[in-house]
């Protein structure tokens, strides 16, 4: 039986159905050519499965991600009482900035994905940038200048700083910095990277090694913060080894590393991520480690800086690596118990099992591995020495 004649409407959908083939494919192979050029995304789903509570924020959402769904109207009016403030310090009104912000909404809009609802209209995409940026800018000065910005009404500054590390609330660096610099009257006293950096680290790290990181154009305020993390040297460099040619075998974990005569110790550090291993130290050999609080903080920025590495491909994977090690290491109560003894981990008890379980979570969903990671070469030397110490112990059987 013959097919029979398409009909008009017939040809309207197939039009549409060709358009909207043709649109999807111009998408790809601008994404091809042009890959990842936004700084800003939704929170990996492989991660949602992990901790979902973590990607949310408690006291108020930033920029657009969570724009329609996570405002918090008691926030909304501090934010708005410090837009008054920072528009009293600087001598100029709201049109004044709102101008310039507008000056860059493609460059704006670009820097989130495609995946990110943005307010269809570019005015209020400003007019959050704005609200949002200048709440920053005001924050990081106010802390500098000794004020107290919790009040009216009080806060937890451990939370705001939280929100504001959480990866979906994020607003492009160039916007504060743009806000920062037209605020001031002559060249700055201080970067605003510093001043950022100094209200971010008192509630992680109050090492001012981490306040003086030369971070180079950073992204966001997460970008910034995980960035100035980072160790100053790469210590996988003295493997002889290619990342294809290493043998791939876990860290073992405290238990197994005490019972083989491996030490586990506190470690003064600029970072946390500076773990380090004492291979000359005979006897005895000592895995050092520096000191974490276990709680909801840590685990709300851990998990972020993880989402951040995982989301862009040309970022290190220093904190995928550094949570996929102390997973390996925290494998049993008994092993947290000896830590927290050891004074490497603190915290309420109570958060040991929500801890456990969001490090052993990432260490099963996140696409890395141990041999492409900084810590590689260190694992290496542990594990080499391990293999030593089992030899030994047999021959003198």
């Amino acid at each position: 039986m013959k097919r029979d004649l398409q009909s008009p409407n017939d040809d309207i959908l197939q039009q549409r159905t060709l358009a909207s083939m043709k649109e999807n494919l111009l998408k790809s192979r601008q994404r091809k050519s042009h890959p990842e050029p936004h700084t800003i995304c939704p929170f990996p789903d492989p991660l949602i499965k992990v901790h979902d509570e973590i990607r949310w924020p408690q006291l108020t959402s930033f920029g657009p991600c969570r724009h329609r769904t996570h405002r918090f109207p008691p926030f909304e009016n501090r934010k708005w009482d410090l837009l008054d403030e920072f528009l009293t310090r600087t001598k100029r009104n709201e049109q004044f900035y709102h101008e310039r912000l507008m000056n860059s909404i493609d460059q704006i809009k670009k820097c989130y994905s495609e995946e990110v609802d943005k307010p269809a209209d570019d005015h209020e995409l400003v007019k959050m940038m704005l609200l949002d940026g200048s709440f920053m800018v005001e924050l990081f000065l106010q802390y500098e200048e000794g004020k107290d910005f919790t009040t009216p009404p009080p806060w937890s500054v451990q939370t705001l700083i939280a929100d504001l590390l959480k990866l979906e609330n994020q607003l492009p660096f160039f916007v504060l910095e743009n806000l920062f610099e037209l605020s001031t009257v002559g060249p700055p006293i201080r970067s605003l990277s510093y001043l950022a950096l100094r209200f971010l680290s008192q509630a992680f790290c109050k090492s001012p090694e981490m306040v003086k990181a030369k971070v180079r154009k950073p992204k966001h305020l997460l970008d910034l913060f995980r960035r100035s993390l980072l160790p100053a040297t790469n210590l996988d460099e003295d493997s002889h080894l290619s990342k294809h040619d290493r043998p791939m075998h876990p860290i073992q974990s405290v238990k197994h590393l005490r019972t083989a005569g491996i030490s586990v110790r506190q470690k003064t550090a600029k970072s946390l991520l500076e773990i380090d291993f004492k291979k000359f130290q005979i006897p005895p050999l000592a895995l050092k480690i520096p000191p974490l609080a276990i709680d909801d903080f840590t685990n709300a920025i851990l998990v972020n800086c993880v989402a951040v590495e995982q989301c862009f491909t040309d970022e290190s994977k220093h904190f995928t690596a550094y949570v996929c090690f102390m997973s390996c290491l925290m494998k049993q109560p008994e092993d947290v118990g000896y830590l927290r003894s050891a004074d490497i981990i603190n915290g309420f008890s109570r958060d040991e099992e929500s801890f456990i379980n969001m490090l052993n979570g990432i260490g099963t969903k996140v696409s890395s591995t141990l041999r492409e990671c900084y810590l590689y070469c260190l694992q290496y030397c542990c594990l080499a020495c391990l293999w030593k110490l089992k030899l030994l112990s047999l021959l003198f059987l």
